[in-house]
């Protein structure tokens, strides 16, 4: 059992916790028992995985009935958790864990993984299929929460632009839920983004405060990539039509005062009106 705080192990995984001496390791820290499921069942390896003994997710529990355990999904995750661990399980003090946690609420389980190396050439979707592409979105817990919404709203994958951005930084993960290892992804610079989604056939919409065409005007079925830009500065022109690729501007029509939504709000009224499309059209 870890129980040093000067441990070289807990060091290491505390100074992991700085996003750029993270990104320089090339590793991933996971906090939570559900979140660390998701991972390994998206075929990531664990490096190591830190638990407290006998912890559960307090924070997600559903019900503790009259024996104090948790008998909701965490206790399912943790399970799953502990049985694929095998040697890479490592119990730790719960001072330790509250040392290496993400934040203030540690969640019973730290977990380390390479990086997956997900990008343009890895990514399988339906010939149809439907896709969400993130453009300048730098707040991890914005791009966490499209995940969480193109996962329910049955998006086939999400592509973040630039290549830089961030899908595994901490808070994105746990504002997902762990929708980033559920959901199919890649990261990937405009041009080789729209390069890919024209040669694999994908319709481009782009939404456009500006735009004078309604959401519900748009065909949302066969192969659509729909395109949401950062709150502050929306899309840039790099997202226009020119004479190569057609790309349809679309706005979400807007009652009151206000002129545009969280960008996690916007990819969810977009992902789900197609959705809703895709299924009357099935119908």
């Amino acid at each position: 059992m870890l129980t040093s705080l000067r441990n070289p192990t807990v060091k290491r995984l505390v100074k992991m916790r700085d996003n750029r001496a993270r990104r320089k390791t090339g590793h991933i820290l996971v906090d939570g028992w559900r979140e660390t499921q998701r991972a390994i069942q998206a075929g990531l390896d664990p490096l190591g995985i830190y638990a407290v003994a006998d912890s559960g997710d307090a924070t997600a529990a559903e019900d503790t009935g009259d024996t104090g355990r948790s008998i909701g999904p965490q206790s399912d995750a943790r399970r799953f958790v502990i049985d694929a661990a095998g040697q890479s399980l490592v119990d730790v003090s719960a001072a330790v864990m509250q040392k290496i946690a993400y934040g203030q609420s540690e969640r019973g389980v730290v977990a380390e993984f390479a990086a997956p190396p997900w990008g343009l050439s890895e990514l399988r979707v339906p010939e149809s299929g439907l896709i969400l592409v993130l453009d300048q979105i730098e707040k991890p817990g914005n791009i966490g929460a499209a995940f969480r919404c193109a996962d329910a709203a049955g998006a086939d994958a999400v592509i973040l632009c630039p290549a830089a951005a961030d899908r595994f930084n901490p808070n994105a993960i746990r504002n997902s839920l762990g929708a980033v290892f559920s959901v199919p992804s890649a990261a990937a610079d405009e041009a080789d983004a729209r390069s890919w989604l024209v040669r694999h056939g994908y319709g481009i919409c782009a939404a456009r405060v500006e735009s004078s065409r309604p959401l519900w005007q748009a065909d949302l079925t066969g192969p659509v990539a729909i395109v949401i830009g950062s709150e502050a500065f929306g899309l840039g022109a790099h997202w226009q039509s020119d004479p190569q690729t057609a790309i349809d501007a679309i706005r979400i029509p807007m009652a009151g005062d206000v002129d545009s939504l969280n960008a996690s709000v916007s990819a969810a009224v977009f992902l789900y009106e197609a959705a809703r499309q895709r299924e009357a059209t099935v119908g």
